[in-house]
């Protein structure tokens, strides 16, 4: 079963003071299978948060289609079913920590019976503990981030939508955060995250989607993508400067490391045969070879490349 499904979802602004037509997303297919993790990536401006509204009901689709939890798009049904932290969290000032929690638990339609301990869990998992009674005013923007995960999560949802869960948190916030998420994924809940934090992504997701201007670039899952070429490495003995300026007209990059290997990069096979067989007539030793797999920042930097 598919948690979100989409299929050419398109969402435009009609032109105005002789503004051309903005295709904010631009017919995006998407699934979401429950029990995942999903990364939406991409540039600011790139139409996350605007895919997000849209897949919340917040607003409307110019065209396409989707569901989300087996319900269209926008179902009060599935809502009860969603937690949900935007990317700018803005709560009543005059409302404490745990009146805050207490007032989505209600909307939510929580039992009082299941509410108390749920507001008790999310306080103690997101260290809020000591600012429980304190008003939402005098909170930090850390700690306000903090309160918008727990109002996410305070209802027990079946499926997380989070807009850049770690901005304003410090190193030891972000680290907390993804802590949760991993306990949380381990539970199988399906959360979706919209983030540009490239480091954070790769620690925890399984599935990766990358949009750029509106439309996807990219998706599949992780370890499919991290296993697409790097390129290749090449290493041999240490190499004077002449036989670097060599490798250099070749295509390869080399760097010599403390201990005198030289460690040459290329950006394909043809590349790597050249180097190898430059190093080989050269009387030089090849002392290993092997294919690199991507990093997710190679894969969304090659993505966003292709696109454009």
């Amino acid at each position: 079963m598919s948690a979100i499904w989409t299929e050419g979802l398109t969402k435009t602004y009609g032109a105005r003071r002789g503004r051309p037509e903005i295709r904010a997303v631009d017919q995006l297919s998407l699934e979401v299978s429950v029990g995942r993790a999903f990364a939406f990536l991409g540039p600011n401006g790139a139409g996350k948060t605007t895919t997000v509204y849209m897949l919340l009901g917040l607003r409307r689709p110019t065209s396409g289609r989707g569901r989300i939890l087996g319900e269209p798009l926008g179902s009060i049904k599935a809502k009860a079913k969603i937690g949900f932290l935007p990317e700018a969290m803005n709560p009543k000032g005059y409302y404490t920590t745990q009146q805050m929690l207490g007032y989505c638990t209600r909307l939510h339609g929580t039992p009082e019976s299941a509410a108390a301990e749920r507001t008790d869990y999310v306080l103690s998992a997101l260290g809020l503990q000591e600012v429980r009674h304190q008003r939402t005013s005098r909170l930090s923007k850390g700690m306000i981030q903090r309160l918008g995960l727990a109002q996410a999560l305070v209802s027990d949802p079946d499926l997380l939508i989070l807009d850049e869960p770690t901005s304003n948190l410090d190193p030891v916030g972000r680290r907390d955060v993804m802590n949760l998420l991993r306990e949380l994924k381990g539970q199988g809940k399906t959360i979706f995250i919209s983030s540009h934090v490239l480091s954070e992504v790769e620690a925890v997701w399984d599935d990766v989607a990358i949009i750029s201007r509106g439309r996807l670039v990219k998706e599949g899952s992780l370890s499919e993508l991290a296993g697409e070429s790097g390129g290749y490495e090449v290493t041999t003995e240490a190499l004077d400067e002449n036989a670097r300026q060599g490798i250099a007209v070749l295509g390869g990059h080399a760097e010599t490391k403390p201990d005198r290997r030289t460690v040459i990069r290329v950006p394909d096979q043809e590349t790597q045969q050249r180097v190898v067989a430059t190093l080989v007539k050269a009387g030089r030793p090849v002392l290993s070879t092997r294919r690199l797999g991507s990093t997710l920042e190679d894969i969304f930097f090659r993505a966003l490349g292709e696109e454009r």
